[in-house]
């Protein structure tokens, strides 16, 4: 027998958008705080207030946790939000996944008594995100761009960042 759980997730990007519709196509109640300016399945419900986020049987906060020191890493919300102002709005032992918590967010949480698990330090979600996380980049630095030497789909030719010249490095 499946239990519909009550899940809150908090600030993010369009991963945190898309988690939360996967939540809700799972028959749970899902509310996203800090995620207004992301789209949405209509059954997943935006808050305005984290007034009954305590109610929440699992948080799920953003990868990282924080943006700015101090702040909660929300760039889909038209407001900025402190980290402490969230986790005031939570209950002693509710249980709180965020990822790549900083030891100041630990610190914070422990403080009042919540429970806060790095979903981040599971070694498979790590691996899956580098794969994603290394394309973004090598996109951004342009390494797919039809060039001699890069994908080709008309020549049916794999991608080979490596040998388009570009520093595969953060400069």
């Amino acid at each position: 027998m499946r239990q519909e759980l009550n899940f809150w997730v908090i600030g993010g990007d369009m991963r945190q958008v898309r988690l939360a519709g996967l939540l809700a196509a799972d028959g749970h109640s899902v509310h996203t705080f800090a995620l207004e300016q992301g789209e949405r399945p209509e059954q997943v419900r935006e808050a305005a207030t984290l007034r009954e986020a305590a109610l929440a049987d699992c948080v799920i906060l953003p990868l990282p946790v924080e943006g700015e020191t101090g702040m909660l890493n929300a760039p889909l919300s038209a407001g900025r939000h402190s980290l402490s102002q969230v986790l005031d709005a939570l209950r002693s032992g509710q249980v709180i996944c965020g990822g790549r918590v900083s030891r100041e967010a630990a610190v914070l949480a422990e403080e009042r008594g919540l429970v806060l698990r790095d979903y981040f330090l599971r070694e498979e979600l790590a691996v899956a995100n580098a794969v994603p996380a290394a394309w973004g980049i090598l996109q951004r630095r342009g390494a797919f761009l039809r060039r001699p030497g890069i994908c080709s789909p008309e020549r049916g030719r794999r991608a080979r960042p490596w040998r388009s010249g570009l520093p595969l490095t953060r400069s």
